[in-house]
């Protein structure tokens, strides 16, 4: 007895609905030469902002580099303690410690698996019982459904941490109705 194959993620299928317009972007690239920085960057920034509301977009190659972007901005580097879940993809915590920082792991709730405010404020005393210096919080938002940023913000704002959103599995989400979430 044969068993065909049912593959995990069937591309061919998938790309199979948007092949034809696949193809008409790929070769409007390789008729302008603009590999890098081309016309249709701006273009995807501009529908990002009016998409979510944000008066800036920077585009990148991946959720990594964002991540690295944010935590770059922030100054992040030895010494640092940054907060992030323990359940999470490997980049949230592995781009902190690309920048010379500490990643903290925070405890999940077991009802969402996003970060746990109970744990992350016993996380934060640990951090400076270590002799880290505590700068940030990177809250992970899971299955399309943001962290409790109403449990979390005033802890931030407590031990005066800012707030860097991973919304990478969430893009689209709302929070009690703002998509920006730096309008809170």
């Amino acid at each position: 007895m044969t068993h065909s194959s049912i593959p995990f993620i069937d591309l061919v299928a998938q790309q199979g609905k948007i092949r034809t317009n696949l193809e008409k972007a790929i070769l409007k690239v390789l008729d302008h030469g603009q590999y890098i920085m081309g016309p249709e960057i701006e273009e995807l920034e501009k529908a990002l902002g009016d998409f979510c509301g944000a008066k800036h977009v920077i585009s990148c190659s991946n959720g990594t580099d964002a991540l690295a972007m944010g935590l770059m901005a922030y100054g992040i580097g030895p010494g640092d303690a940054i907060f992030v879940p323990s359940f999470t993809f490997a980049a949230t915590a592995e781009v902190v410690a690309w920048c010379g920082a500490t990643p903290i792991f925070i405890d999940s709730l077991d009802t969402t698996f996003n970060m746990d405010p109970k744990s992350l404020e016993a996380g934060i005393q640990k951090a400076k019982k270590e002799g880290l210096s505590p700068k940030g919080i990177v809250p992970v938002d899971l299955f399309g459904l943001p962290a409790d940023y109403d449990a979390i913000l005033p802890i931030a704002e407590q031990n005066n941490l800012w707030v860097m959103c991973d919304a990478a599995q969430s893009f689209g989400a709302s929070y009690k109705g703002k998509k920006n979430w730096n309008n809170w």
